[in-house]
């Protein structure tokens, strides 16, 4: 049984004869105290040695704490340089695209222009192919109306 501190303020010795203490009872009262005190001397000594180890886990987690915080402060630095680098490239890539789309268009409407200036030369040979034409045939008309006339006035003068 352990003695508390009251315990130890209220014991009372029993006086003898000539006003002394028991000696076994004070001798007793003196082991249990010493007794209690030896067993408070150890459980102090383990609740430092407790305490020594809470602190050392209490420091390794807040190293290990100091260290994820350091992991995601970096993480979202790296991650902030990847969106700005992923929107530099995006907006590198639209530029480009809609460079070659100008480009592209620039040679369909050359390509266009070509093709309607060539249509344009085609439509004018071929008036002219049909002029010629007509022109060869009416030459070849008068010819032959001419021939075809010569050979009536030579029946003619046959007769």
């Amino acid at each position: 049984m352990r003695l508390s501190p009251s315990d130890v303020r209220q014991q009372h010795f029993t006086e003898r004869m000539f006003r002394g203490f028991d000696k076994d009872e004070v001798d007793r009262f003196l082991d249990q105290i010493a007794e209690d005190y030896e067993s408070v001397i150890k459980e102090n000594a383990l609740l430092k040695e407790q305490l020594a180890a809470f602190e050392e886990r209490s420091r390794s987690t807040a190293d290990l704490e100091r260290t994820l915080q350091d992991t995601l402060v970096t993480t979202q630095r790296v991650t902030d340089e990847m969106k700005t680098n992923a929107k530099r490239e995006v907006e590198l890539m639209v530029r480009e695209a809609k460079l070659t789309g100008e480009k592209i268009l620039e040679e369909a409407r050359a390509e266009e222009a070509r093709i309607v200036s060539e249509v344009k030369t085609l439509k004018r040979t071929r008036r002219q192919l049909l002029e010629d034409l007509r022109a060869t045939l009416g030459q070849y008309q008068r010819i032959f109306s001419g021939e075809l006339g010569g050979f009536g006035d030579e029946d003619e003068s046959r007769s």
